[in-house]
């Protein structure tokens, strides 16, 4: 029996922009050589070492909040994207990193809230702090992965949920943080180089603060590259596809999650610490559920399991939330045809879409699903199980298909042969040519 696997056409406007990246030569070599692998971060990483040169402090303070999401949403793109594990109280580990920061640069723990009684603890410098939220953070995770290891699906979800929701309120009852009232965290202290005065702590120039939160940013990425593409990177995709065909292929299934429970918190824990030194305060109120939801809606917009699919789903989202609905409301407010009392439109004059902004992501994530379930920039790999590309049919095995990807086979060559299976001498027992 032969089967034969159909393929969308491509649109034609972007065989067009394919046309034109290969025939645009710079220096000699096509302009998609130089958008492509290793060059394109380099040629991002240059933009953003600029950019505050190029734009205004107001924009380097949103670029700062965005890199901070960025933090989280790559780190939780390692539990979601990578492992499969749903994870709705990510915020705890943003919370806990947050925490760490404010009390090693406080220097106070209140020991009763009636009394108001407090001991002095050793202040910190910001640098150690951002490994000591990290690694406190990554413990917690582990913490958390370690009773939930059976859980899968809806009740993984319910768990990580509920310690999402303990985490802060133990932030609030507890006296040691001043409850309520919250903390103050400290910037990185002044650096002297001879004659040059780095200052962190200055509210109108925030130029040095984008410079460390560019450069963990960096870190975080390149890292969640090197995970992605290590053996322990193929462990988490193989759990998130099969657990029982993972630990049948001997994935210690105990080790691997707990990995990714850790390597995910630590990276919310890196934010936390970012988030602490650069607002200056902190209190339990300031990590609702739905920064979690905001965090894992970046990764379902960008594009589940992709690291720059999930970079510009924080892009886009913290930008409509820092900046545009903001914009927005002033010119809805501001239009004459809002302002007028008998305009059927009048009602808008009140509506603040800052406050309606988790109604419009619940729309955009809908359309999202609806439209391009695969996210903007989808993974390779998820983009071919949503369009049914190089699935493993009758007549092709799954190894197989693994094996022309790791050989560099076009996927859209293989639709094009006739594929049967092949059983008889010569062949193995999944129906492959031995040869």
């Amino acid at each position: 029996m032969s089967v034969r696997s159909g393929t969308r056409p491509e649109p034609a406007w972007r065989a067009r922009l394919r046309a034109l990246l290969r025939d645009t030569t710079l220096a000699g070599r096509p302009l998609e050589w130089y958008l492509s692998g290793w060059r394109l971060a380099l040629i991002l990483l240059v933009v953003m070492v600029i950019f505050p040169w190029l734009v205004g402090s107001t924009f380097v303070a949103d670029a700062i909040a965005v890199g901070i999401y960025i933090t989280l949403a790559v780190g939780l793109n390692i539990v979601v994207g990578y492992a499969g594990l749903l994870d709705l109280g990510y915020v705890a580990f943003f919370a806990i990193g947050s925490y760490a920061e404010a009390t090693g640069t406080f220097g106070a723990l209140q020991l009763n809230s009636v009394t108001g009684e407090v001991i002095h603890t050793p202040v910190l410098p910001f640098w150690p702090l951002l490994v000591i939220g990290a690694l406190v953070a990554g413990i917690f995770g582990i913490v958390l992965g370690a009773p939930t290891l059976r859980l899968r699906g809806d009740y993984l979800a319910i768990v990580t949920l509920g310690f999402g929701e303990i985490v802060p309120i133990l932030f609030n009852y507890f006296p040691f943080w001043f409850g309520n009232t919250g903390m103050s965290a400290l910037p990185p202290a002044d650096i002297n180089l001879g004659g040059l005065t780095i200052t962190f702590s200055d509210p109108l120039n925030r130029i040095p603060f984008y410079y460390v939160v560019l450069a963990v940013v960096a870190l975080v990425i390149l890292g969640s590259f090197s995970l992605r593409d290590s053996s322990l990177g193929r462990a988490w995709v193989a759990i998130r596809e099969d657990e029982t065909a993972a630990a049948s292929s001997g994935v210690n299934l105990v080790r691997t999650k707990l990995l990714a429970f850790g390597l995910g918190a630590t990276m919310g824990g890196l934010g936390g610490v970012l988030n602490g030194a650069y607002i200056g305060a902190i209190s339990p109120n300031d990590f609702p559920f739905f920064v979690s939801i905001t965090v894992l809606m970046m990764i379902v917009l960008g594009g589940i399991g992709s690291i720059w699919g999930v970079t510009l789903g924080a892009i886009i989202l913290r930008f409509i939330d820092v900046d545009l609905l903001g914009r927005i409301s002033q010119f809805v407010q501001a239009n004459p045809v809002v302002n007028n009392p008998v305009s059927p439109l009048h009602f808008l004059s009140t509506v603040d879409f800052n406050q309606a902004k988790y109604l419009i992501y619940g729309i955009m994530l809908l359309l999202m699903i609806l439209f391009r379930p695969q996210g903007i920039i989808p993974d390779v790999r998820r983009r071919r199980e949503l369009k049914g590309i190089g699935a493993a049919v009758e007549s092709t095995s799954a190894i197989g298909v693994l094996e022309r990807e790791e050989a560099g086979a076009e996927l859209a060559a293989v639709d094009t042969l006739d594929q049967t299976t092949y059983a008889g001498p010569g062949s193995d027992d999944i129906g492959r040519s031995g040869d």
